[in-house]
């Protein structure tokens, strides 16, 4: 079972969110603690799948000045497949699969209007299994995952989450 979320890995979490270079010393400074416990619970924090450290690329950064939601209705039978495939694209940046009248939500980054078409109509919609697709430009994002914080209150959780993302996926 993976270790409840405690006061000290909230502030280092915290921490990591404000500067993600911080180093452990100085977190350790801050927070009146070793820098050993600081760089085991970050350890214990991606191990645990808690956290995930990363560089983060800003899309509209390095040219792809278009982001839109894409919903995917897909034949019975097929909705892993499609997914799977979808999530190799590179201009691809979250798939998930959805409940509802579509089976499918995706992000996509594209340079322009154009090439959004494109990706959309000569990609996504000719991929075997796909019946039809909805998209929605998303023209100004006002909060996204880096933005995120740690909850107050979080709920329990029983089961280590890498277990439970490896069952879903069908890897366990």
């Amino acid at each position: 079972m993976t270790r409840p979320i405690d006061q000290i890995d909230r502030s280092i979490i915290v921490c990591l969110q404000e500067d993600s270079r911080r180093p452990s010393a100085e977190i350790a400074r801050t927070l009146g603690i070793a820098e050993r416990t600081v760089r085991a619970r970050i350890d214990r924090l991606v191990q645990d799948g808690v956290v995930h450290l990363a560089a983060i690329v800003n899309p509209r950064a390095i040219g792809y000045e278009v982001t839109a939601d894409v919903f995917l209705e897909v034949e019975l039978g097929k909705v892993q497949a499609v997914a799977d495939e979808v999530a190799q694209v590179e201009e691809v940046c979250y798939v998930g699969l959805t409940t509802g009248d579509r089976d499918i939500s995706l992000q996509v980054h594209a340079p322009s209007i154009d090439a959004l078409y494109d990706f959309v109509s000569e990609r996504l919609n000719r991929l075997p299994g796909v019946l039809r697709s909805k998209t929605f430009v998303i023209p100004r994002v006002n909060k996204q995952l880096p933005d995120w914080r740690l909850p107050r209150n979080l709920p329990t959780r029983t089961t280590p989450f890498r277990a439970v993302a490896a069952s879903s996926s069908g890897n366990e």
